[in-house]
């Protein structure tokens, strides 16, 4: 697991540990958000998670509305299950927790978190929580590992993919531009604004009259480019938003925009220098990255069907009405 994730997800989990106290919804009814061959999942593991998995998901996102976060949670519920089926083909499987892995991860959260009130009152049993949670995770890990095996592709199977994804190996097209930007800042009044682009249209009628653009760049351009005569090279046509990206693609080679665009940064003048069309790069240069995609969509793929079959095997019951309500 990636390190930076890992270290997200566990401050999540130990943020619901701290929290472990809720009680779930008076609207619970049944043995759990869902049954395994009649064992229940409990409410209280899921509402958990829910938490957890929410504080990564929608932590720097706007508050998600009631749709979006009903479908969230059943979204963590089949997570939930499927987490349980793992866990126990893992077992099944005779694999062991990393007790290196577990033994670190919780010195370094004991360090982090000793002193604090609450750990101070309960340490014992959020380390035993937390224990068992590592130990899922090691395990998690593994069978992960596992599910995922696919054998090396043949130098075939390389090229088939090649051939059936040009898409993905194709350069897009790419366009040499030349700006003059007058930098207006976001929080400028419409005063400021109107004075920009009588500016702008003031540069632009001085080069339409023959005043070479790349001295006008130099004189009044803020763009880093100012220095190359406006020059920005190359660039893919995607990387270009809004108005801007509509004025270039309606222009030629030489041809400069009619009126002053007005972008994000200020009021920019614009002309198209030089424009590349796509090209499919060739399959010995990108044969690496081709198997790499080939190798990662194929471990994917054989993940999902072994999960898949992990459920089929099963008699796996949801809560439906507890997962359409909305918790209190």
């Amino acid at each position: 697991m990636e390190q930076t994730s890992r270290y997200r997800l566990h401050f999540a989990f130990l943020a619901a540990i701290f929290l472990a106290g809720f009680s779930v919804s008076a609207s619970a009814e049944g043995a759990g958000i869902a049954t395994i061959d009649g064992e229940p999942v409990s409410y209280d593991e899921f509402e958990r998670m829910v938490y957890s998995e929410a504080r990564q998901t929608f932590y720097h996102a706007a508050p998600p509305d009631e749709a979006t976060y009903l479908a969230f949670r059943r979204k963590v519920a089949d997570k939930l299950v499927d987490r349980k089926l793992k866990l126990e083909e893992a077992r099944r499987r005779g694999m062991k927790p990393d007790a290196e892995y577990v033994g670190l991860e919780l010195a370094k959260l004991e360090a982090q978190y000793a002193g604090t009130e609450q750990w101070e009152a309960d340490s014992e049993t959020m380390l035993e929580d937390l224990r068992v949670y590592f130990e899922e995770e090691s395990l998690l890990e593994q069978i992960d590992v596992a599910l995922r095996q696919v054998d090396t592709p043949s130098d075939a199977d390389v090229q088939a993919y090649y051939d059936a994804n040009i898409d993905k190996f194709t350069q897009p097209e790419q366009v040499r531009l030349s700006v003059i930007l007058l930098a207006v800042p976001a929080w400028a009044d419409n005063a400021t604004w109107d004075a920009a682009r009588e500016k702008a249209a003031g540069i632009l009628m001085s080069i339409r009259e023959g005043r070479d653009f790349a001295d006008a760049a130099r004189e009044f351009s803020n763009d880093p480019s100012a220095g190359n005569g406006g020059d920005m090279g190359f660039m893919h046509g995607a990387v270009l938003e809004g108005e801007l990206a509509k004025v270039v693609s309606q222009l030629g080679e030489g041809e400069m925009a009619e009126n002053p665009v007005t972008v994000l940064e200020g009021v920019v003048l614009v002309r198209v220098e030089d424009r590349r069309e796509p090209q499919v790069r060739a399959f010995e240069d990108v044969r690496e990255r081709a198997t790499g995609l080939w190798k990662r969509e194929a471990e994917q793929s054989v993940y999902d069907e072994a999960v898949a079959r992990l459920r089929a095997a099963r008699d796996i019951v949801m809560d439906e009405s507890y997962l359409e309500k909305l918790p209190n």
